[in-house]
């Protein structure tokens, strides 16, 4: 394992070093299962040949990225229609559409949040629409339409809002139209996303609750996505304030938060689910202190480096969405969500560096 790749598993290492200093060692090694893609996925990509990371290769697998994630789609949609009748799809109770708590809290053929699985149509969307500007590859519109359909049926907030904003800068940095072709093209997707925007049950609801819970506590069993989130975040803050330097351990942030969730909330709702961080920045910072955190803005300085010189747009768009996502889930903390970040950033690192030594070894052209 070379240094470089030593690098990429820094996550891995603040959670596995903090086991010496552990309280309650069952809980920890928790922790450091969530955490051991991290240091699986580099090292075992490490010994791919690099001839498996050139662009054929890449398209390849995310193509079939693609195609799984439109299999689910249609298979939520398959699920939901055959269980539920035509009339309750357009039922909202409480800002959460008919078909967002079937997806969430009924289907189970397989469990994926429907945050972590839009992450995936982002950049699936966006592989789909760089085709259709840089090669007129029209039929990746199927993609396209459909990743930004089912986005809106799942109501989640900041993917949508990340999926519309890639979409409509890709049309003036991607494409090779003229202006006038630009401006029409990026009205037609905002045409579509005011027209889902009203005919989609539940996504009026979800964005004005925004507005109207922020600012208002949850109470006995008055709460919300927005609220709880607000709850979560203070309590966040009020922990790191008091462990700045070197955290609660790992073993004990669940304690911590659901203790700050009692002393401030009159409300159960932290009593049948915890709720951690949702936020992976106050993961390690609450987890690990202040030189936790440190070590994990190294690995991100690192990554973002490589990810800024490899000239790589789709790679840019993938990274920062999901950095965008640590913001407000605990994504990097689940399997699905580190599975998916270390595979398609490790994917990338390899294609980029077949790139630059490719771009090294071109033979010079020699002036006549």
């Amino acid at each position: 394992m070379n240094f470089k790749t030593l690098l990429l598993t820094i996550p891995f290492w603040i959670i596995f070093c903090n086991i010496f200093f552990s309280s309650d060692y069952n809980i920890s090694i928790k922790h450091i299962q969530h955490a051991l893609f991290f240091v699986i996925i580099p090292i075992f990509f490490s010994l791919i040949p690099p001839q498996f990371f050139n662009k054929k290769y890449l398209d390849r697998y995310l193509f079939i990225l693609k195609i799984t994630c439109l299999v689910i789609a249609i298979t939520y949609l398959f699920s939901f229609f055959y269980n539920n009748s035509i009339e309750e799809f357009f039922i909202v109770f409480q800002h959460i559409s008919s078909f967002r708590t079937y997806v969430y809290y009924q289907f189970d053929l397989f469990v994926i949040h429907p945050t972590y699985y839009t992450t995936l149509l982002v950049f699936g969307a966006a592989h789909s629409f760089d085709l259709v500007l840089k090669q007129k590859k029209y039929n990746e519109l199927v993609f396209v339409i459909s990743f930004i359909i089912i986005s809106f049926l799942l109501l989640t907030r900041l993917n949508i809002l990340l999926l519309m904003t890639t979409l409509i800068l890709m049309v003036f940095l991607r494409s090779k139209l003229k202006l006038q072709q630009r401006i029409v093209l990026s009205l037609s997707i905002v045409g579509l996303i005011a027209t889902l925007a009203l005919l989609t049950p539940g996504i009026k609801h979800r964005f004005f609750e925004l507005v109207q819970s922020f600012n208002v506590k949850p109470k006995d069993v008055s709460y919300d996505s927005t609220n709880i989130r607000r709850a979560i975040f203070d309590c966040s803050v009020a922990i790191s304030k008091e462990h700045f330097l070197f955290g609660v351990g790992f073993e004990n942030l669940q304690a911590e938060l659901n203790a700050c969730y009692h002393s401030n909330y009159d409300s159960s709702f932290y009593e049948n689910h915890n709720y951690m961080t949702h936020n992976y920045f106050f993961y390690i910072l609450l987890s690990s202190g202040i030189f936790g955190l440190a070590l994990f803005l190294l690995y991100l300085f690192k990554i973002l480096r490589i990810a800024l010189k490899s000239g790589n747009f789709l790679f840019k768009v993938f990274l920062f969405n999901v950095v965008m996502i640590w913001f407000i889930e605990d994504y990097l903390y689940r399997h699905y969500g580190i599975l998916y970040f270390n595979l398609l950033l490790i994917c990338f690192i390899r294609y980029s560096e077949n790139q630059s030594i490719e771009t090294k070894t071109e033979p010079k052209k020699t002036l006549v």
